[in-house]
């Protein structure tokens, strides 16, 4: 029994990651796809602005995700649960959801499903390290970090229902232009913290800085 356990903390971690990485590379496929069909991408214009805009968002998400991931795998030893198994999956749905419906017409109901991938991505990191502080060969870290509670998922809530008002706003008003823009900027400026974030939590799995703030 305990070499299987051994066995899944090793291997099981690498699994998600390659399953992710696969969902990742087919949702940039589908992405460049978009691309190449968006003829309004290619004309001067406000939804040649929102176009793109959108793919940029889009793309820093997809980018985040996976760089995250890495993160857990670089920095922890855990024994997953299986809906951590199943989290890259539901990743991966609402991706190709989102990249499906791109375009003006369908803002309103995007910017609904990024809340979502927001949600889902969250809870999953949440599972990992939760399971990873049960390990204790992450004392070194966790020794340092106290328990994560609600308060501390307030601003990924807010950024939930930030999105979730852009899209019903956008629904509306019809996918107003300036509205669309302004919303798209909003979810940039949320994606770029983010990696900030991540960037000093990589930094810190390095060994080249310190927690600032973690709880899990």
């Amino acid at each position: 029994m305990q070499n299987n356990l051994g066995r899944a903390k090793e291997l099981l971690p690498t699994i998600i990651l390659t399953i992710l990485s696969m969902v990742q590379a087919l949702a940039l496929e589908l992405l460049w796809s978009k691309i190449e069909e968006g003829n309004h991408l290619w004309h001067f214009g406000l939804a040649a602005a929102v176009g793109w805009l959108q793919l940029l968002v889009m793309l820093m998400g997809i980018l985040l995700i996976w760089v995250m991931y890495v993160n857990f795998v670089l920095r922890f030893t855990w024994l997953p649960a299986m809906e951590d198994t199943l989290i890259p999956f539901f990743i991966g749905l609402l991706e190709f959801a989102m990249i499906d419906l791109m375009g003006p017409n369908f803002l309103g109901i995007w910017f609904v499903l990024l809340g979502a991938v927001f949600i889902v991505v969250t809870l999953g990191s949440h599972l990992t390290l939760r399971q990873a502080r049960r390990d204790s060969a992450n004392d070194y870290f966790f020794n340092q970090v106290n328990p994560a509670s609600w308060r501390d998922y307030t601003a990924t809530i807010a950024v939930v229902a930030l999105f979730c008002l852009c899209g019903l706003l956008l629904w509306l008003f019809d996918n107003n232009g300036l509205m669309s823009i302004t919303a798209l900027l909003l979810a940039l400026g949320a994606m770029s913290y983010r990696f900030v974030q991540v960037k000093h939590f990589w930094m810190h799995s390095l060994g080249t800085e310190s927690p600032e703030g973690n709880k899990v």
